[in-house]
């Protein structure tokens, strides 16, 4: 029984390391999770940062804006945008970046977003570059 579990754990380690992720295994941009990460993220980000007291409150338009397939030891990338419509009314663009094997230990998948004109400390580069 041990050795079974330690042979299941090897296989498990080596496929997580030995494959490349491919633009395949990234959901779409306008996925449920994703656009729930995306909206976590914003909500977030104005609670913490931004503290416009305008917060973003839907989001459609959405787009995929390219896709990026690399090989180890880098790993596929999709980029979106969206339009953002604030609690006043105001419209705004919002990019984010779903990276594959980018989630907790390195399993599923990650979100970043930005909104542009709202990253006073350019943590996505001047608006929002980095996620474009």
């Amino acid at each position: 029984m041990k050795y079974q579990l330690m042979k299941l754990a090897g296989a498990l380690m080596l496929s997580a390391w030995a494959g490349i992720a491919s633009a395949a295994v990234l959901p779409e941009c306008d996925g449920a999770n994703v656009l729930s990460r995306v909206a976590t993220k914003l909500s977030i980000a104005e609670a913490n940062v931004v503290r416009s007291g305008d917060p973003v409150v839907s989001i459609d338009r959405i787009r995929h804006s390219r896709t990026q397939e690399m090989s180890e030891p880098f790993f596929a990338r999709r980029y979106c945008r969206a339009t953002g419509y604030t609690d006043l009314g105001h419209k705004t663009t919002i990019y984010y970046l779903i990276e594959a094997k980018a989630g907790f230990a390195g399993y599923g998948y990650n979100v970043e977003a930005c909104i542009q004109g709202r990253d006073p400390w350019r943590i996505y580069g001047a608006y929002c570059r980095s996620l474009r």
